[in-house]
């Protein structure tokens, strides 16, 4: 299993979570609004000055789809090249409580 935690700004959100679910992959993820930061294509705090937000997304994925994710990023951020997309892996995640 494989995390990926990417921030992305808040307008293309729908994008990702759409193409995310296309692939078929198995993949759970956790989607936290109105991340708050400051990157590689400036402030995002939400206020009158800098009004833009991130998401969060928080990924765990079969090996086997980490490609797809990749790929799903590299056309997003060619797409809209003045939305940031950022994106970090952590291979060998392993689950806590495990199903049974």
């Amino acid at each position: 299993m494989t995390r990926i935690e990417i921030v992305m700004d808040q307008t293309i959100e729908d994008i990702f979570i759409e193409r995310i679910h296309e692939t078929g992959e198995r993949s759970a993820f956790t989607l936290v609004r109105g991340a708050l930061g400051n990157g590689e294509s400036g402030p995002r705090m939400g206020t009158a000055v800098w009004p833009e937000e991130n998401s969060l997304f928080v990924l765990y994925i079969e090996e086997e789809g980490v490609a797809a994710v990749k790929r799903i990023l590299a056309e997003m951020r060619e797409a809209h090249p003045h939305n940031g997309i950022s994106a970090f892996l952590l291979p060998n995640a392993a689950e806590l409580f495990p199903p049974e």
